[in-house]
């Protein structure tokens, strides 16, 4: 079984240290909740995947912020960018606009310009519309704007449904049937540069055979199509180890891509689009126990975070390995983790078993908490989001501040006008209590 925790997670005779540095220590020093990434093992895992494939882009979507981003660039990677705002974020962070793509099914005309305007190394293209409006943009702007055409491979995997991507109902793509004519349409279409195709089965995906099928399905496109494209783009979704799961090694995966690919006839670079695969088991968050209650058949153990830092519990029934952060040798227990916040959905980790007697001020860890925490988390019931934290040979850095109070005002424009000390200012200029 392969370990959900970072690579450097070790627990001592005086707990849970994760980069040389005691969580403990590490809780005490930025607060809780806390995501903490072990940088020597999230770099490591860039490397592995940037070996094994000959083009790596990755998923930013899954951990947004510059420290990943610059290290992604580092290690050899590309960057992908489901939206406007992403690619901002990667060029702010300082990505060459070279190696930076843009994709996502239903893309404003903004977005679309910005990729022009930046010279963005490909946009991926979702449907026959788009093609249309694209070209349109970058003739206007008199470019040629690289594009690869997302094609849906009917393609069914076995995760949860609201991240399969490659059904025949799927949201994303150009639908198989169409997909040839479409890309032949684009390969003649003035504005833009048809370098590939691009098709994705969904996330947290764990055999081989969906990714080799996804293969298969662009590689039929292509000789419908009878187009040479320089790019096959079978996109992401290796899964990961949250609890139990037995994922399949990268490397399996870039074997059986390769040995279809090598007997094909098509000569294309395969590219491939890790993002959870690189983050999730990386990083780990830290809580701090806030209260517990007996709830008629239930232990109830309520810590100081919860579905604004991590949603995934309540949005996909997510489950994660977690532990006591000092973890000692006495009993344990059955209990539910709940957060503090407004909602009975708002469960950390249901049923665990952890140290007998947890209490107020004791920590607990959560691990791979690295990919689609920090992008989903929220400020709901305004508690703000967590700092995120990098380690790494006994050194800690802060990769993201703690979200606060003004940073969740500060797009509220009446907030402080219209109130004074003791009440509300009245059109007469009194004060209403």
């Amino acid at each position: 079984m392969s370990d959900p925790w970072p690579r450097s997670a070790r627990w001592t005779s005086t707990g849970l240290a994760v980069g040389g540095l005691a969580a403990a220590d590490l809780a005490e020093r930025f607060g809780t909740p806390l995501l903490v990434f072990d940088e020597a093992d999230l770099r490591e895992r860039m490397r592995s995947v940037a070996a094994l494939f000959p083009r790596v882009a990755y998923a930013v979507k899954s951990m947004t912020c510059a420290a990943v981003i610059r290290a992604a660039l580092e290690e050899g990677l590309d960057l992908l960018c489901a939206s406007g705002g992403e690619v901002a974020t990667c060029l702010r962070a300082g990505a060459p606009p070279s190696r930076v793509m843009l994709h996502g099914n239903a893309k404003t005309d903004d977005e679309l310009a910005l990729a022009v305007r930046a010279r963005l190394a490909a946009v991926i293209v979702d449907d026959a519309e788009e093609l249309d409006r694209l070209a349109a943009i970058a003739r206007a702007a008199g470019a040629s704007q690289p594009i690869l055409l997302r094609v849906t491979p009917e393609v069914d995997v076995q995760t949860h449904e609201a991240i399969a991507t490659g059904h025949a109902a799927s949201k994303f793509g150009v639908p198989l049937a169409a997909a040839a004519d479409v890309a032949r349409r684009a390969a003649a279409t003035a504005g833009v540069r048809l370098i590939g195709l691009h098709a994705h089965a969904g996330s947290q995906v764990l055999d081989v055979d969906a990714h080799v099928r996804v293969l298969r399905a662009l590689l039929a496109v292509v000789n419908e199509a009878g187009i040479r494209p320089a790019i096959l783009d079978v996109g992401g979704g290796f899964g990961v180890t949250y609890t139990d799961e037995t994922p399949s090694a990268l490397g399996a995966v870039a074997s059986a891509l390769g040995a279809v690919l090598d007997v094909s006839g098509v000569h294309a670079q395969l590219q491939v689009e890790p993002g959870r695969a690189i983050v999730a088991n990386a990083g780990l968050s830290l809580y701090r126990v806030v209260t517990r209650k007996h709830a008629r058949d239930r232990e109830l153990v309520a810590v100081d975070g919860g579905m604004s830092d991590n949603l995934r519990p309540a949005l996909y029934d997510a489950r994660h390995d977690m532990a006591a952060v000092t973890p000692g040798d006495g009993p344990t227990e059955r209990v539910t983790v709940v957060g503090r916040h407004c909602e009975s959905g708002d469960v950390v980790a249901d049923d665990v078993a952890l140290p007998a007697g947890l209490a107020r001020g004791d920590l607990l860890a959560v691990a791979a908490t690295g990919a689609y925490t920090y992008p989903l988390a929220s400020a709901y019931n305004r508690f703000g989001r967590p700092a995120v934290i990098g380690v790494r040979d006994g050194e800690a850095t802060l990769w993201v501040r703690r979200e606060d109070v003004d940073d969740m005002d500060r797009l509220d424009v009446i907030l402080g006008s219209p109130w004074e000390a003791g009440g509300l200012r009245t059109a007469e200029g009194g004060t209403r209590t």
